[in-house]
């Protein structure tokens, strides 16, 4: 997985949230359109241990493949709440590729 947080670009007019472009891939077997964007969103946080995050796939317009990601532990405590890291997060999880 190749993160080149620094350059990424957070697209915030992307809709329906905000996203990243990503090298394009199958997300899943069956897909026949390529994932072209990753997209999170914080849907809970506690604001002292822990975060869940909503994440979604898009190929174009069209959501491919969607689910959820918790930061806890110390993932969480050493996030400074910067808007990149949710990103960096999901991406090393499910290895993404960001462009």
């Amino acid at each position: 997985m190749a993160l080149n947080l620094k350059a990424q670009t957070i697209d915030t007019t992307f809709k329906p949230m905000t996203a990243c472009k990503i090298v394009p891939f199958k997300a899943k077997f069956t897909d026949t359109v390529n994932a072209n964007y990753l997209g999170v969103k914080i849907i809970v946080d506690d604001l002292k241990s822990t975060c869940t995050l909503y994440w979604a796939l898009f190929a174009d317009n069209n959501q491919v493949l969607d689910g959820n990601a918790t930061i806890s532990g110390t993932d969480y405590t050493s996030w400074n709440g910067n808007s990149i890291f949710p990103f960096s997060f999901v991406g090393k999880l499910y290895n993404i590729t960001f462009k």
